[in-house]
């Protein structure tokens, strides 16, 4: 399924906050050449693009900023995952993790501000499923670029595009291919009309359950190889994902209804954030 569950994950000396989570290339949606929405109508040529980078992320993420992080602050999180993994599945263990991981990365505020690329990339993709133009690293795409590929080919074309150049490529891109995966039928012609409002919200939740899933995969780094076989670790990634998509899920639903059930350009930084940072915070109380 494609995981970082191999990698050794952040060490002791990694920041709390990436360099790259505070700056890079803007994301703009709504160019006017091509914008309009997936049923043909086209959008006001003149109308200016929304543009979200990382550095206005964070302006929306409330809290300060992570303080340089304390020697070994992901031991107590990892040895509660290796735990789960040597048990095979003991969902308590998992739970106890997620709870003391979030405690050593800052929380809800610190974990969004670092999947700042993440969210500045969703933002990016609801404008593509809603029929704008995008425009990223100096390249521009709508879903009428896509016409006559495969479903996969479209996806492939969509993850690219919006992936960033930066330590949150492989992650990012794998949270896409994750939720448009989920999302779209199996169809050997991709179909602009298959994003309907509830395919939309839905991609947006997949969209961010994958993405707090890389988070933990990469931060529990070693703990990982305590799994003795592929199939156990299939079976823990499953348990993982299903328990954080509940929770994200819930937490979607909770801000679009705070929104009254709108997705836009206007919101959905503000969505994520949110979604994200109250994810977290139900980690937090989880009991031992």
């Amino acid at each position: 399924m494609g995981t970082s569950a191999s990698s050794t994950g952040p060490n002791n000396r990694s920041p709390l906050l990436p360099p790259w989570a505070e700056q890079g290339s803007p994301v703009e949606v709504g160019t006017g050449s091509g914008a309009g929405s997936p049923d043909g109508d086209v959008g006001d040529e003149n109308q200016q693009p929304s543009e979200v980078d990382n550095g206005k992320v964070q302006e929306q993420i409330p809290g300060p900023v992570p303080n340089i992080p304390s020697p070994n602050r992901l031991t107590g999180a990892r040895r509660s995952f290796g735990d789960y993994a040597k048990s095979g599945g003991d969902s308590s263990n998992l739970k106890r993790s997620l709870r003391k991981y979030a405690k050593s990365s800052g929380g809800g505020s610190g974990i969004s501000r670092r999947l700042a690329s993440g969210i500045s990339a969703g933002s990016g993709l609801l404008g593509m499923m809603q029929g704008d133009t995008v425009k990223f690293n100096n390249k521009s795409l709508s879903l009428s670029d896509l016409t006559g590929l495969t479903t996969d080919q479209a996806i492939d074309r969509i993850s690219e595009h919006l992936t960033p150049e930066n330590g949150d490529a492989d992650a990012v891109r794998m949270a896409l291919d994750f939720a448009l995966s989920e999302v779209l039928p199996d169809e050997d012609t991709f179909v602009a009309e298959m994003f309907t409002d509830d395919i939309i919200q839905e991609a947006i939740s997949c969209y961010l359950t994958d993405l707090i899933f890389q988070d933990v995969v990469n931060g529990m780094g070693k703990a990982w190889f305590h799994v003795e076989h592929a199939s156990k670790q299939y079976r823990m990634e499953e348990e993982l994902r299903d328990l954080i998509k509940v929770i994200t899920i819930s937490k979607v639903e909770k801000v679009l209804r705070e929104n009254a059930g709108v997705l836009s350009q206007e919101n959905i930084t503000k969505l994520q954030v949110d979604a994200i940072s109250q994810t977290i915070e139900e980690w937090e109380s989880f009991n031992d």
